[in-house]
């Protein structure tokens, strides 16, 4: 069993007996949209009851499937993670159970950078995911392994490989983690993880 495991069996407690389980979601790609600067991939969209939300991912799927598919479901690849999450994200959104759904615009990047530099300084910091603007501004406390950091910076990709998966199933609790941006809000707010997006919509 994952944190994955641990968000979606929270999230079914959460919907039993609302009949929302039954719903379906759509999933699509949004090439277009506006995305968070920190993780590479694509916005993978999902949409359920007039609500949306997205999860940046190199897997991404387009399809309608029922929400009651996670439940249970063994996750075993990270396609299946990224719908996952993208389905999270969206019931999160309809529930109002998770603020900062959807990433700011381009102007708040800048500022964005300034204040997550400023909060890690000082720290080694170990990039759980692909994260090229953080690999360069950070360049000088980005360490190579989970074990030599201080504290974990966690991406939309990096929660759905199985490296990924399994270093933040072995330093949740033990570590600081810090997830960012909107991929990575349903699942922090069902956990209680730290989330850091102060300029998300």
């Amino acid at each position: 069993m994952s944190f994955w495991h641990d968000a979606i069996k929270r999230l079914e407690n959460v919907l039993a007996d609302s009949g929302c389980e039954d719903g379906v979601v759509k999933l699509d790609v949004n090439y277009d949209a506006d995305v968070c600067q920190y993780p590479k991939g694509v916005p993978m969209e999902g949409y359920f009851g007039g609500q949306s939300g997205q999860f940046i991912t190199s897997e991404p799927i387009r399809a309608n499937t029922r929400i009651s598919f996670m439940f249970g479901a063994p996750l075993a690849n990270q396609k299946q993670r990224a719908a996952a999450g993208v389905i999270t994200n969206t019931v999160s959104a309809f529930l109002s159970l998770a603020r900062r759904l959807h990433p700011c615009t381009p102007d708040r990047y800048a500022p964005c950078l300034a204040e997550l530099s400023r909060e890690v300084a000082g720290k080694k910091v170990y990039l759980v995911g692909p994260m090229p603007v953080l690999e360069r501004a950070l360049k000088d406390q980005v360490v190579d392994s989970p074990e030599a950091a201080d504290l974990l910076l966690v991406a939309g990709d990096g929660m759905t490989a199985d490296a990924g998966v399994a270093c933040i199933d072995e330093y949740r609790g033990k570590k600081r983690m810090i997830f960012l941006g909107p991929s990575t809000a349903g699942v922090s707010g069902l956990l209680d993880l730290e989330h850091w997006c102060p300029y998300g919509r």
